[in-house]
């Protein structure tokens, strides 16, 4: 019986994680946190942007100037509290043709890296697999430490969110459940040593 419930609880570990595909070759920022768009174009008298979209929705219109530097022009964005993927649009005057366009992507993930879901996904196998072996082999201290290992999973989820969830509410529900799951099963491991044994 213990097998199965060990069973159990790591498939729904497993079942709860959904992701999404991801860029590679895109720039990746912190929720929260100021990224440097930046355009290089060598013959250019000025860039400006244009827009900028978050996961498809128009956050910002209007010209603002890029800072030159050089052939490099660069602008501080720092509106970046939605998840998601943004896309700026810009224009300027390439090989003398005025207002000549372009637009640019990057991506606003809860850690500011991607493609991290596989160590989270390696982080939930480990603990399942010790609360498994700990159901297994009747030993509480590894039911115990699974759990709390799981609450300390579940913590870091909220704080630094999951890749691949594009809202924080998806986020907070994965890592309210695994701190939930985890409480139970180390306090209920641990009251089972101190009253049956």
């Amino acid at each position: 019986m213990n097998k199965i419930f060990g069973i159990i609880i790591l498939s729904l570990f497993l079942i709860t994680l959904v992701s999404a595909g991801t860029e590679v070759d895109k720039e990746v920022v912190r929720q929260n946190r100021c990224i440097q768009l930046t355009q290089s174009c060598s013959n250019c008298s000025y860039m400006n942007i244009t827009s900028i979209k978050v996961n498809g929705q128009v956050i910002f219109v209007g010209d603002t100037s890029m800072t030159a530097n050089g052939g490099e022009y660069n602008y501080s964005f720092c509106n970046t509290s939605v998840i998601g993927e943004y896309t700026w649009c810009y224009e300027g005057d390439v090989d003398g043709v005025t207002d000549t366009p372009g637009c640019l992507k990057f991506d606003v993930t809860p850690t500011g890296f991607i493609d991290t879901l596989g160590l989270y996904i390696i982080f939930l196998i480990i603990i399942g697999s010790i609360c498994v072996l700990g159901f297994s082999i009747k030993e509480v201290w590894f039911v115990v430490i699974s759990g709390m290992a799981l609450i300390m999973l579940g913590i870091y989820s909220i704080n630094f969110g999951i890749v691949g969830f594009r809202d924080m509410f998806m986020t907070w529900a994965i890592g309210l459940f695994e701190i939930s799951v985890g409480a139970i099963l180390a306090i209920g491991a641990a009251m089972q040593k101190v009253y049956y044994d």
